[in-house]
């Protein structure tokens, strides 16, 4: 039997655990979605270090070559940034080393900033690999 004074008690507890499972699931989609960005941070730091260790000397091509891998998994970065650490002289055989960091832009971010002490709005994606120059000299 329900008393007079409950009948909106189930109604209550759905609306609070709603909210709940509302923002775990808007966790899960913004973790899934920083993944997806990392995935192709790393993609694109290995088509930059492929191109360098053909052409180790065209920098602007390397650059290039990142943005297109970054473009084409269709991500916006905050702030990307390639780095080239190429040995002096780059020599066939000698590794050359492509760093690529973006900064990521988190959903829940802006409502959840400074709620645990810590900023969740963006967060520093990077990459770095390394091949060996293989140019014909």
């Amino acid at each position: 039997m329900i008393l007079r004074n409950e009948r909106g008690a189930n109604l209550v507890e759905m609306a609070l655990s709603m909210i709940l499972l509302l923002l775990l699931l808007a966790g899960v989609i913004d973790f899934g979605r920083a993944f997806f960005s990392y995935i192709a941070v790393t993609n694109a730091s290995r088509e930059g270090a492929r191109y360098a260790s053909r052409y180790p000397d065209v920098t602007d091509g390397i650059e290039d070559a990142v943005q297109r891998e970054i473009d084409n998994a269709g991500i916006t970065c905050a702030a990307l940034a390639v780095t080239v650490d190429p040995t002096s002289p780059p020599v066939s055989g000698n590794p050359i080393s492509v760093t690529v960091s973006c900064d990521y832009n988190t959903i829940l971010g802006p409502a959840l900033d400074g709620l645990l002490g810590t900023s969740f709005t963006t967060l520093s994606l990077a990459h770095s690999t390394e091949m060996a120059v293989i140019r014909k000299e």
